[in-house]
This record gives structure tokens, C-alpha cells and sequence, in this order.
């Protein structure tokens, strides 16, 4: 492989051992030849369970280990640690529960080389649950998970694009310089949203375009485990809300003003802009679903034709292969992803079947 297409697959982790044995796996069975970093924070047993998978897994694939036990306060924290010691020019993201595809990191790191005013770049991205919502089992639920283009010609555009329905494009490849010039701040951040998702993710959209190519990129899990977050308006009243924010306009106002070259005083009026804009979006949707579920039931026809939809399909599955395939690409322009990547006649089901045989455990040691 040149060595210029390789991507630093950054897996910052905190006791969850099993979920980075099943990556590693997976990793080392579809013949991985991108580098893959460890930050573990864990205790000495979940780091002993990793190592002694890493010496089974070294000569197929290349692992650097760190371990990092008193950096316990978040991923962001782990992540710029691994960042410092990454040598590849490309990197990416990856949650201990997730999955990184690695043909398709060779795709995106491709089309990075050869369009320079493109800051990061990915595929199509889907998100599963598995009925015992545990490491390995049945698939219960799959659907499409958004990862979404970011095209507009200007760092302000960009940004209140990107917050008005934010993503993680930390998941996508990014040039490894400017991914550790978004984690600058995170460690005086004290808030874990500001600094693990709001600010590292706005600076990878304000340093350039990213485009979504057409490969299936991320694969994601959805289980019980993952960290409760709080309510938005608990959040904004939460201790280090304010100062957090604080830091979130003036490193966001700097780096706005910078790339477009626009007065400081306009680049922070942009800032505020988009970030009310999220705020209001995330707090109106808290107030739907206190109003939902504080009102008297009542009948709900879209429940009711989803209902009726369900049992036609359960009764005459053709029916729904038909649709899926044929009518509904054509009637609505869009593509159902999450459908596409189970048919074995579809260009995503190669890159998807590893992934499916590593969580249901038909990848063996």
C-alpha cells in the first residue's frame, strides 16, 4: 500500500475489553493494513485482556498500544494523546463499539490527496443493535446512520450547516495535521459535550469541505452501555456550561476569522449564530417529547399505517424486496442503505458481510 494512503484508526477506550478484542478481530480478518492505535484508560484487568489479544494479532496486523490510565475523563482526552504519536498523514476516529472499514479508509484517503480543498472525507455509514444488546448476537435492528456532506465554499457556511443537524465527522478520515489542531482545546474544556464532539467536530467542518463518496464507510452499535447524555436543558444549567461555551466562541470566532478571512468581531457573531441555531433545534425537540409524553393518549394514524405496512411485509415478503428494490429507489430518489448492505447482489454487502460475521461471532480466534 503507499504509505501515503495509509489511516491512523484512533480506538480510545476505558474498560470495555471485549469490545476491542471483537474490532481487533475483525481488523485482523479482513487483512487490515492500516495502523491501528489503542488508548486505554482502563483498570490493569481489561489492559491485560487487551495486550495479550494485541501479541496474538501482531504479525497480522499492525497495532500501536498506549496505555493511559490517568487520562479517565474522556475520549478526547485519550484521543489527542494518540494523536501526538500518530506518523500516518491520515486519520480517523473509531468508538471502542464501532467499526471502520478499511477499504473504504483507502477510498477517502485517495480522494484527499487528490482534492486539497477537502477537509475530511467518508462513506455511507449504518447503525445496528443486537437482541441481547450485548458484544456478540443476532441482529435485532439495522438502519441508516447519517454522516452527511458538507459542501459550502466558506468556513461560516460551513459551520452553521454543519450545527443546524450536527454529526460526527471525527468518524470520517481526516488529514492527521488538522485533527490535532481540533483537539488544541479539549483538554481545558471541562464539559464532556463541548469537548469531545461540539468543538473537535465544528473545526474538522471549519478547515474544509467533506464530501460522503459512495462506499459503506462506519458502521456503528447501539446498546445500552453507551454514556447517558443530558437533557438539554439540564445541560446548558449544568456547572461548567458557561465557561465551556465560552471557550467554544472564542476558539471557533478565531479559527472562522482565520480561514475566511473575515473581521474577529463577524467571525463571532457567526459562531453564536449557529450554535443557537443547534441549541434551539435540540431544546424544542426536548419539549416535543415532554409533551408527548405527558399528553393524553390518543390515536396515532402514521402508528397505525406503519402497523398495517409491517404485517403486509411480514405476510408477503416479496412485496417489500420489490418496493426496496425497484419502487422506492425510484419514487423517492434515496437509497435505503441498511437494506442494501444484507443483499448479497448489492456492491456494499463485501464490505458489510465481515462486519456482520464479526458481531455475530462466526469470526473465530
Amino acid at each position: 500500500m503507499n504509505e501515503n494512503l495509509k489511516v491512523a484508526i484512533l480506538i480510545p477506550t476505558m474498560n470495555r475489553a471485549d469490545f476491542v478484542i471483537r474490532q481487533l478481530r475483525y481488523y485482523a480478518s479482513v487483512d487490515c493494513l492500516h495502523t491501528i492505535y489503542i488508548g486505554d484508560s482502563s483498570n490493569q484487568e481489561n489492559s491485560e485482556k487487551i495486550k495479550n489479544e494485541i501479541n496474538k494479532l501482531k504479525d497480522k496486523i499492525n497495532i500501536v498500544y498506549e496505555y493511559l490510565p490517568n487520562l479517565t475523563r474522556g475520549s478526547a482526552d485519550a484521543a489527542k494523546h494518540l494523536l501526538l504519536t500518530v506518523k500516518e498523514k491520515y486519520s480517523c476516529y473509531s468508538c471502542d463499539d464501532d467499526y471502520q472499514v478499511p477499504n473504504s479508509l483507502t477510498i477517502c484517503a485517495e480522494f484527499l490527496e487528490n482534492n486539497p480543498d477537502h477537509a475530511t472525507a467518508g462513506g455511507y455509514s449504518v447503525i445496528f443493535r443486537l437482541k441481547n444488546n450485548n458484544i456478540y448476537g443476532d441482529l435485532d435492528n439495522l438502519n441508516d446512520y447519517v454522516l452527511r456532506k458538507i459542501l459550502n465554499n466558506t468556513a461560516s457556511e460551513r459551520l452553521i450547516n454543519f450545527l443546524s443537524d450536527n454529526f460526527v465527522p471525527l468518524f470520517l478520515v481526516n488529514r492527521t495535521d488538522q485533527l490535532l489542531k481540533s483537539h488544541d482545546h479539549v483538554t481545558e474544556i471541562k464539559d464532556h459535550m463541548f469537548s469531545s464532539e461540539i468543538v473537535p467536530c465544528a473545526l474538522s467542518i471549519i478547515a474544509g469541505k467533506s464530501p460522503t463518496l459512495d462506499c459503506l464507510g462506519y458502521v456503528r452499535q447501539m446498546h445500552d452501555q453507551h454514556r447517558v447524555q443530558l437533557e438539554p436543558s439540564e445541560w446548558v444549567t449544568s456547572q461548567d456550561w458557561n465557561e465551556s461555551y465560552k471557550i467554544y466562541e472564542h476558539v471557533l470566532s478565531e479559527s472562522i476569522s482565520k480561514k475566511d478571512s473575515i473581521p474577529l468581531e463577524n467571525a463571532i457573531k457567526i459562531a453564536r449564530r449557529a450554535f443557537t441555531g443547534q441549541l434551539v433545534k435540540w431544546l424544542s425537540a426536548e419539549q416535543r417529547n415532554y409533551n408527548s409524553n405527558n399528553s393524553l393518549p390518543k390515536k396515532n394514524y402514521k402508528n397505525v399505517v406503519k402497523s398495517i405496512r409491517h404485517k403486509i411485509a411480514k405476510t408477503f415478503p416479496f412485496i417489500k424486496s420489490i418496493y426496496r428494490s425497484y419502487l422506492k429507489p425510484r419514487l423517492t430518489e434515496k437509497m435505503e442503505l441498511h437494506y442494501e448492505v444484507l443483499q448479497s447482489s448489492s456492491k456494499y454487502y463485501k464490505d458489510f458481510k465481515p462486519v456482520m460475521d464479526s458481531f455475530t461471532n462466526l469470526i473465530r480466534k
